[in-house]
């Protein structure tokens, strides 16, 4: 398999350091990113520790989930030998290729590997975190978690225990794909679509990898953000390829029939076809309850109108006073009148919003706004008419707004 790779990091806007550490390792065809916590230097010492040890392990021909269980005691060991880096860990996103169509990942943490396939982009991995664990058991919707307060809270990472529990994920790839990884400062910061776009609009795997990071500074950079892209350019021939490709078969072996398909590429298709019905299955729930989330937020922001003001014209808004995620107000019916001819108290009324219901509602009150604009404009001014005496006419008036 043929392979390009781009690769950026950047403390983000927020921290004093980078406590993230990535791998390239063309030699081996190991790539990997990982995301250090810690006390005094612990993230930027941890994940580098892993990271190495991670290197060594499978370039002294250890499998990927032996040689990430491997970085785990490298941690730790480490973390025993200075008390100033006593809890440390790191997350680890680590891909090597397995097969002639196939990559394999190796995953511990909140880190994050994605497929652009086609154009489109897949999530691989699942985060072991809080809120994915909330999320999973249908306590909290994905709007829920991106606020929550405790979403930086990992479930499982290298350096905290004796063992290690490796999710594995396998991968079928095609000439074209890009596969990458992250840690969690590009996913906090960019959603799925905003990573998709940037990912399939920039060619160039490096120049994406720099995009990315910068899309995410741009969006507040509130974490260290690291991205390492592994882009497909081919995939290798198996027994059997070359034929299909038109080649000659080697001496000995008879060519397959015309109509015989090689069972190779059925094999390859049989296995995209229950990739893909998996995925159906998984994401179906999913996509339903983030249906039925986003219609009831909808219609819980869309069902009321309050009466407000904009440049100083007293108008009907439809929704809710500040929106509610992403559903902003909009004006329904602009009145005429000018906040600044209401009574000091209504002027409050309406600058506070204070008035929320049913349109109904809102158009009654503007009525009574309107009556007393008129009762305040007709009584503004009043003149006394003169008596005969030796003193000077006076002339009362009744001052408006506050």
């Amino acid at each position: 398999m043929r392979i390009a790779t781009g690769r950026a990091s950047d403390q983000g806007q927020l921290r004093a350091n980078n406590e993230d550490a990535f791998l390239i390792d063309d030699d081996h065809s190991l790539y990997a990113v990982a995301d250090g916590m810690g006390g005094h230097r612990g993230g930027e010492v941890a994940s580098r520790t892993a990271i190495e040890a991670l290197r060594a392990a499978f370039a002294s021909n250890r499998d990927l989930e032996p040689a990430i269980e491997l970085a785990n005691t490298a941690v730790r060991t480490r973390a025993a030998g200075d008390p100033n880096l006593e809890g440390m860990g790191t997350t680890v996103t680590a891909l090597t290729v397995s097969g002639p169509h196939e990559l394999l990942i190796g995953h511990v943490g909140d880190s994050r590997a994605y497929l652009l396939h086609d154009g489109e982009l897949s999530r691989l991995t699942e985060d072991h975190s809080l809120v994915e664990e909330l999320m999973r058991d249908g306590r909290l919707t994905p709007e829920q978690a991106e606020a929550h307060p405790q979403r930086a809270i990992v479930t499982r990472a290298l350096g905290v225990d004796d063992d290690v529990d490796v999710a594995l994920y396998r991968v079928p790839v095609e000439t074209g794909d890009r596969v990458m990884l992250s840690s969690d400062g590009l996913s906090d910061m960019l959603r799925d679509r905003e990573i998709e776009s940037i990912a399939r609009n920039e060619p160039d795997p490096q120049r994406a990898a720099e995009a990315l990071v910068h899309a995410a500074n741009a969006a507040g950079g509130h974490d260290n953000i690291t991205v390492v892209i592994v882009e497909v350019l081919a995939v290798d021939n198996e027994p059997g390829d070359a034929a299909i490709a038109g080649e000659p078969a080697p001496d000995g072996e008879a060519e397959p029939e015309p109509d015989a398909a090689p069972e190779q590429p059925q094999r390859a298709r049989r296995t995209r076809l229950r990739t893909l019905s998996g995925a159906i299955l998984v994401l179906l729930p999913v996509l339903l309850i983030v249906g039925i989330a986003v219609g009831v937020i909808g219609w819980y922001a869309r069902k009321s109108y309050f009466v407000g003001q904009q440049n100083n014209e007293v108008v009907i808004y439809q929704g809710v006073p500040g929106g509610v995620l992403g559903w902003d107000p909009t004006i329904e019916q602009r009145t005429g009148i000018k906040v600044a001819d209401l009574p000091q108290l209504s002027q409050e009324h309406v600058q506070t919003n204070s008035t929320r219901g049913s349109l109904a509602t809102a158009q009654e009150y503007v009525a009574r706004l309107q009556n007393e604009t008129t009762t305040t404009s007709t009584s503004t001014t009043t003149t006394t008419r003169p008596r005969t005496s030796t003193t000077r006419p006076r002339t009362t008036t009744t001052r408006k707004g506050p």
